[in-house]
């Protein structure tokens, strides 16, 4: 029990770090930049893009154009198309420097004293995750907002369609964070921990691409990957999408407990 509530208390603190100091507050400013272009630029042009891309997509025969043309709410479906691709790019940013900074200052050393060191590795991961869940949640409001000013009888579709996103953004999420939490228990600093997790891709793609080229069968590695499931989970417009959780719900566990194990022996 006491782990438990030091693991809440450690993402709390955590969750509290990223709204109120100046490098949290930088880092929302950026991105909430970053989605007001494309909540302007993209979203708010949906009804247009959808129609265009759904003609596109029938001469392409493209099946991805094609779900995303299935939405009732366009605005929701061009979210849902970009969300899968964005965010999790902006997660390995923002999650890189779960530990690396800390355990730099010995800040992390101190942390040690006062609750276990598999509070503090979870307490930062279920912040990292807060945070996300928050900032994935303002952007779905944005875009309700922008299909209600465009039709008020799109608010109740809006609704359903916002809590679908959420679910599923944040369990494609889950795996980058847990994977970047492993990665900056290396690394010196956030931007270290990002270089490290670009070479740990490259070459496991390289070694998959390699092994696939000789057997078959180990195209299947791929899905060690977190977001290896988005290219089925973007066609899918209804919950019929949880079929694909077991993927990364697993991703998400193995890379927590490996997480866990190094943290138990890392020097910090």
């Amino acid at each position: 029990m006491q782990t438990l509530r030091n693991t809440f208390l450690i993402a709390a603190t955590e969750l509290s770090r990223a709204l109120v100091t100046r490098r949290g507050l930088i880092s929302l400013a950026a991105f909430t930049l970053l989605w007001m272009l494309i909540l302007t630029a993209i979203i708010r042009t949906a009804p247009m893009l959808v129609q265009n891309g759904a003609s596109i997509g029938s001469m392409l025969g493209s099946e991805t154009i094609l779900s995303i043309a299935k939405w009732k709410v366009e605005e929701f479906g061009v979210h849902w198309f970009i969300g899968l691709y964005v965010f999790p790019i902006c997660c390995v940013f923002y999650a890189a420097d779960q530990t690396a900074s800390d355990r730099t200052r010995g800040t992390l050393k101190l942390l040690t004293l006062h609750t276990s060191r598999s509070s503090l590795f979870l307490g930062r991961f279920t912040g990292m995750m807060a945070v996300q869940a928050i900032v994935i949640a303002l952007t779905l409001i944005s875009t309700l907002v922008v299909a209600a000013l465009r039709d008020p009888a799109l608010i109740t579709g809006s609704v359903a369609n916002a809590w679908f996103i959420w679910v599923n953004l944040m369990i494609v999420l889950a795996p980058y964070t847990a994977l970047m939490a492993v990665i900056s228990l290396f690394a010196k600093s956030g931007m270290q921990a990002m270089t490290y997790a670009s070479i740990l891709w490259i070459v496991l793609l390289f070694v998959i691409y390699w092994l696939s080229s000789r057997f078959p069968e180990a195209v299947l590695l791929k899905s060690i990957f977190p977001g290896s499931q988005i290219s089925a989970l973007v066609k899918h417009h209804d919950w019929s999408s949880l079929g694909t959780v077991l993927i990364p719900a697993i991703q998400t566990l193995v890379f927590l407990a490996l997480g866990i194990f190094i943290m138990q022996r890392v020097d910090l």
